[in-house]
């Protein structure tokens, strides 16, 4: 529902104001799509890693991240 209401918002603003001239769409558009570039910078990002195992050696998977129920 509000991902639904941000593109609205983000649509309308570029429409109206960024194509429009409309200084409050335009200060609108400008919120959202700041807020959606800092969401995809600073969102927490998976941690991977790739290594070779040598026969005979084993490796232990743990998670101690924060469930996501929790979030």
């Amino acid at each position: 529902m509000i991902g639904r209401l941000v593109g609205v918002l983000r649509s309308r603003g570029m429409r109206h104001g960024v194509v429009g001239g409309n200084r409050r769409w335009l200060t609108i558009w400008a919120v959202v799509v700041t807020g959606q570039m800092a969401h995809r910078l600073f969102k927490a990002k998976p941690v991977v890693t790739r290594f070779e195992l040598k026969p005979g050696e084993t490796i232990t998977v743990t998670d101690l991240g924060v469930p996501e129920a929790e979030l």
